[in-house]
């Protein structure tokens, strides 16, 4: 017959099995936590690049592709239509002032210069001659008059005797009127001439005038002509390198067509082109940015813009002269002709949170991962300014913030990573 148990025995075979089942319990929920734990993404620490938020300045810029110019370049035309004779420099060539790059073929212009010679020495006579007809119609009036002068005054001494003897008797008083009349005669004859000699001064200084303006006429044709001849010797007015000639001895060349090309290679600036679609975003005076190479990069400012678009494209020139080191415009990595990166500055903070760009800053919005002690977490930010190297950081970040700015593609959606050190 069995017999009950003692109550000391039932408890504590009651405490086992509450112990067996906290520690089934137990070991359970560790299984399920070391499970979930595995099963949670996790990067090496060692396979991503990360960077720290910092307050700085940022600039926003607008990329466009660039090619390196000369800063001066001339062009040479052709003062005449003729036939290259000679050329004595080729493109590439280094030319100090005075240095004559080709020859044209100048046997026409030698002889309008002959022509025009003979045209000056024709007027010069011509107006020679003229000077000597009016002086000798200057010296007839004069002549004419000084002999009216002396027949007045012989008039008016008779008039004078006839009054006294008027006065005497001796004549009639039709005498006295008569002489008196033949010297107010005289007088107006005398006036009369005087006048005509007036006029044919006048007449005389509007014909000198007119034949002195002739032979001016005449000489400065004679000089542009002389001009044209001297440029069709064609030289270099400053030290420089020859970028273009014509290439042909023997080609014929109108007057006004370019046939040399010759630049200043110890300044440049940049050509740079855009989209049209950043067209009004553009703005002589704006600063920018001149990427040489991966460590270099120049700063300069827009110049000029031009008006045309052409195939969708905006051209512009940048300036790098305009800058506290003005041995800029003269970097010795600069080359005629180089391609560069221009970075146009369309916006500045001064103090803001910024971090480095990297892979981010795909579009305005986006996740990036935040390291976060041994986990990364997924955190919303709102990008601001937006430069070629850093991006201005908006809510979600704060400064010391240690961003994973490598491409995370992979962990699209996932909120936590675990962060493994090795």
């Amino acid at each position: 017959m069995d017999r009950p148990l003692e109550p000391e025995v039932r408890h504590r075979r009651l405490l086992k099995r509450i112990a067996v089942a906290v520690l089934a319990v137990a070991a359970v929920l560790l299984l399920g936590a070391a499970t979930v734990n595995w099963l949670r993404p996790s990067v090496r620490r060692s396979s991503i690049q990360t960077a720290r938020v910092e307050v700085g300045r940022i600039d926003a810029t607008l990329q466009a592709n660039g090619t390196v110019v000369p800063a001066y370049e001339q062009a040479i035309s052709s003062p005449v239509e003729a036939r290259v004779m000679r050329i004595d420099h080729r493109a590439g060539d280094r030319l100090t002032h005075g240095d004559e790059i080709l020859t044209l073929d100048t046997a026409g212009s030698r002889l309008d210069v002959d022509r025009l010679s003979g045209q000056v020495r024709q007027k010069e006579s011509e107006l020679a001659e003229l000077r000597l007809r009016l002086e000798d119609a200057a010296a007839s009036f004069a002549a004419q008059i000084e002999q009216k002068k002396l027949d007045r005054d012989i008039l008016r001494f008779r008039a004078e005797q006839n009054d006294r003897m008027y006065a005497g008797g001796i004549v009639a008083e039709q005498d006295k009127l008569s002489a008196r009349t033949a010297a107010k005669k005289a007088d107006i004859e005398i006036a009369q001439l005087e006048a005509g000699a007036e006029r044919s001064r006048h007449s005389a200084d509007a014909q000198l005038a007119a034949e002195q303006s002739q032979v001016a006429t005449a000489q400065r044709d004679l000089d542009e002509s002389r001009h044209q001849l001297d440029l069709a010797m064609t030289r270099a007015d400053r030290d420089g390198v020859l970028t273009w000639v014509v290439p042909d001895v023997g080609a014929m060349v109108r007057k006004g067509d370019i046939v040399a090309r010759v630049a200043d290679l110890s300044a440049y600036r940049v050509l740079a082109s855009i989209s049209d679609v950043h067209a009004s975003k553009l703005t002589v005076g704006m600063p920018a940015r001149v990427a040489v190479d991966e460590t270099t990069t120049l700063d300069g400012v827009i110049t000029s813009i031009d008006p045309r678009i052409d195939n969708g494209i905006v051209k512009f020139y940048v300036d790098l002269d305009d800058t506290p080191q003005a041995h800029l415009r003269s970097h010795p990595k600069l080359r005629n002709n180089l391609r560069v990166d221009v970075f146009v500055v369309t916006g500045r903070h001064d103090r803001t949170l910024r971090v480095q760009r990297g892979s981010l800053g795909q579009s305005d919005r986006e996740d990036v991962f935040v390291v976060r002690g041994d986990r990364l977490l997924a955190t919303a930010v709102r990008w601001g300014l937006a430069s070629q190297e850093t991006l201005e950081a908006g809510a979600g970040l704060h400064e010391g913030d240690e961003v994973v700015i490598s491409n995370m593609s992979d962990y699209a959606g996932i909120r936590t990573v675990r962060l493994e050190e090795r």
